[in-house]
């Protein structure tokens, strides 16, 4: 099962790096989408108006860029895609996508609404500093509690691991079977989201697209040039750029080969061997007289 994991990964990255016109596409899509969000909260001194114009605009853009996105990604994950199939097929599977997304939003917001009052129902966490100094001067880090713990993982399983590993098995369904199939087998879809195979090709694909980078974008460098740090700021955004997007298309290519053609792969058995046929009858050994005229 990992064998096979980690040669889906390796596939996946093959064709995704071979197929460079539909990472560009993808690549143009998330800049936009990136571009939309920082607008909506950069939006400076302005008028009434430019600001509910631009707010407007910008508010209802970048969900529209995400979900074409995420279209564009689905199909692009396809086996055998091309980088003009992808420009087709995405504006085809919008809809499909954020239907098929809204009852993930609302277990979301399910999620949070019940993670808000476990916090409430747990015992409470008595105020404590973020840092103790010892005897030596040297600062001690504040002991974690198990209450913070449990929150954490488990916002970090429910939302980070689980919804996600379901929206990727629906849109890649979608994009392969259709919305109307993908409803019917709905149960079998999300049966083979929590397979094995599945769970640890995005378990990897997580570390490339949600950990690697947030590491390369919070890890600081001890500089003294400016011109220097602001080199790295700009290099550290790039490569998270190109983390969480290539990582997440990779993921995705990953996870369409593991379930090949909508279901699990199955090991084909082996023919059967047909019957050996029956020896040839032996000649007597007593050969009999001819009998001549």
């Amino acid at each position: 099962m990992i064998k096979e994991s980690l040669n889906a990964l390796g596939a996946s990255t093959r064709d995704a790096l071979r197929n460079w016109r539909g990472l560009l596409l993808l690549s143009a899509l998330y800049l936009a989408m990136l571009a939309c969000v920082y607008d909506f909260f950069s939006t400076g001194v302005a008028t009434n108006w430019q600001l509910i114009h631009g707010s407007a605009f910008a508010a209802l853009a970048a969900p529209v860029l995400f979900f074409l996105l995420q279209a564009a990604a689905a199909n692009f994950a396809l086996p055998g895609a091309t980088a003009g199939a992808v420009a087709r097929r995405a504006p085809r599977d919008f809809l499909k996508v954020l239907l098929l997304a809204l009852p993930l939003m609302a277990l979301a917001v399910l999620f949070v609404y019940l993670l808000g009052k476990l916090e409430g129902w747990l015992p409470k966490v008595e105020e404590a500093p973020h840092a103790y100094v010892t005897a030596t001067g040297d600062l001690k880090p504040a002991p974690l509690y198990w209450q913070t713990a449990l929150v954490s993982a488990l916002w970090m399983l429910l939302l980070g691991f689980l919804l996600p590993l379901m929206a990727a098995h629906l849109w890649l369904s979608a994009a392969r079977s259709g919305l109307a199939a993908t409803l019917k087998a709905l149960h079998r879809v999300l049966g083979r989201a929590f397979a094995g195979r599945s769970v640890l090709v995005y378990a990897a694909g997580l570390f490339v697209f949600g950990l690697m980078p947030y590491f390369v974008l919070f890890t600081r460098t001890p500089v003294s040039n400016g011109w220097a740090e602001l080199f790295l700021f700009g290099l550290r955004l790039v490569v998270a750029f190109v983390l969480t997007l290539w990582g997440w298309a990779i993921t995705l290519g990953a996870l369409a080969r593991v379930t090949p053609g909508g279901e699990a792969p199955v090991v084909a058995e082996p023919a059967p061997v047909p019957p050996s046929p029956p020896p040839p009858p032996q000649e007597s050994a007593a050969v009999q007289p001819q009998i001549s005229a």
